[in-house]
């Protein structure tokens, strides 16, 4: 059986985990229904494009009182008194398309911004899954997404990513140890249902009380970004287990 590639598929295949699921943020498919009872569960979601990368459509709503929401795209800020204006603008923007709704995770940050970090796994030659590269993506400034081209944001080494963020916890050993467990495990169950895969980024989130999150896996991610890095080890690591590395990898 085939398997689709969109990001609530993967949440489906992840979520059958027990372990997994604990580290998942929880994700529905957008429709009004679901959108209205998340927000009220939590007063602050996300919603992003199925399909897709780069951090492009996705929006941030969060509730206050008096009936008043907000909502992010990019760097842009929208108030709305009400429902029906408020579901009204976000319908124009994701255009019909299917998107998905995720709980909002409240990611560590560096100088006010936030960052996640992405995981580079990797199969060896012996069909093993390795942990070959990890680096911190910090939002730039004004926005709510991470991504480095789209934000303008910069990249970190996760040690000092930890050290400089405003995480309750900041045993760098412990978190990193975290990530490698998970993302591993991550790789090896989507393996069973994608035989094809050989490198997976997650995009892995670290909140303020120190939880390690799995957030987004990408099929095609982009190894460049290890470039930004001063050290280069990870990044040639990063090649050493790249089939077909001579090529331009898919930007994700």
């Amino acid at each position: 059986m085939a398997y689709a590639l969109d990001k609530w598929t993967k949440y489906k295949l992840l979520v059958k985990s027990k372990r997994l699921a604990k580290a998942l943020p929880l994700t529905r498919k957008m429709s009004k229904k679901d959108f209205w009872s998340m927000l009220e569960q939590f007063q602050k979601v996300i919603i992003k494009p199925s399909t897709g990368s780069g951090g492009c459509g996705v929006l941030k709503v969060s509730t206050s009182r008096n009936r008043k929401y907000h909502v992010r795209s990019g760097s842009s800020k929208h108030s709305f008194r009400g429902k029906k204006a408020t579901y009204q603008f976000i319908r124009r923007k994701i255009k019909g398309r299917s998107h998905i709704i995720q709980e909002y995770i409240p990611l560590a940050k560096i100088d006010k911004r936030p960052f996640d970090i992405r995981a580079m796994v990797q199969q060896t030659k012996r069909s093993k899954w390795k942990l070959t590269g990890t680096l911190a993506k910090v939002a730039g400034s004004g926005y709510f997404i991470t991504n480095v081209a789209r934000s303008k944001g910069k990249v970190f080494s996760v040690p000092k990513a930890i050290q400089s963020s405003n995480s309750m916890r900041k045993n760098e050993k412990k978190i990193q140890n975290k990530i490698k467990k998970l993302s591993l495990k991550t790789a090896q169950k989507l393996q069973k249902y994608y035989p094809f895969l050989h490198t997976i980024g997650l995009d892995v989130g670290l909140d303020k009380e120190g939880k390690v999150w799995i957030i987004e896996a990408n099929f095609a991610p982009n190894k460049g970004l290890f470039l930004r890095l001063k050290d280069k080890s990870m990044y040639k690591k990063i090649m050493k287990y790249s089939p077909n590395s001579k090529k331009k990898s898919k930007k994700k």
